[in-house]
């Protein structure tokens, strides 16, 4: 099926109140391409806007993304928090790292390291090697909370086993200086 017909088809089923439809339809409007589908922010905004409040995780978090980056609209830091806070109750992982890079990095929220710790750790028990990476970090620093250098062992190898590579030098690092 060409790129075009099945825009057709799902916004079809999203008329049909489908919100799996209506998240994938506004993500070919996000992305545009070939095959006669062009890039459309507001209308895959107003997409998201019904699929996430008909409470479809991947809505919320794909219309979290659009107000934190200002895609197609105004940016809103308060209503990318209030999205990403709904993906995350939900255990989108992706949620949940973003919420702790708001806090670690003060994206419209007051940096708070041991509230992004928190974050970081939802997201990587949640299974985001990117978090488990910065998890490990952490605790590697003291960032948002003591020093712990076993949890950062345990933390840098489900990173490396998630394909984040850069871990691996962490981890050689942690080992070498071993006492």
């Amino acid at each position: 099926m060409k790129d075009k017909d099945k825009l057709q088809s799902l916004l079809q089923r999203a008329q049909e109140g489908d919100l799996a439809a209506m998240t994938e339809a506004g993500l070919m409007l996000v992305k545009g391409g070939n095959d006669g589908v062009a890039r459309d922010l507001p209308a895959a905004f107003a997409l998201y806007c019904r699929a996430a409040e008909g409470g479809f995780t991947a809505a919320q978090y794909n219309l979290a993304c659009m107000y934190l980056n200002g895609s197609g609209i105004a940016r809103d830091y308060a209503l990318a928090e209030r999205w990403f806070l709904q993906a995350a109750a939900s255990g989108d992982a992706d949620a949940q790292f973003t919420l702790a890079t708001m806090c670690e990095r003060g994206l419209g929220v007051p940096v708070d390291l041991e509230k992004a710790r928190q974050w970081y750790e939802q997201a990587a028990r949640n299974g985001s090697g990117r978090a488990q990476y910065d998890l490990a970090c952490a605790h590697m620093h003291g960032k948002g909370g003591a020093v712990d250098r076993q949890q950062a062992i345990y933390w840098f190898e489900r990173a490396l086993a998630c394909g984040v590579s850069r871990a691996a030098v962490h981890l050689q690092e942690l080992r070498l200086s071993e006492p």
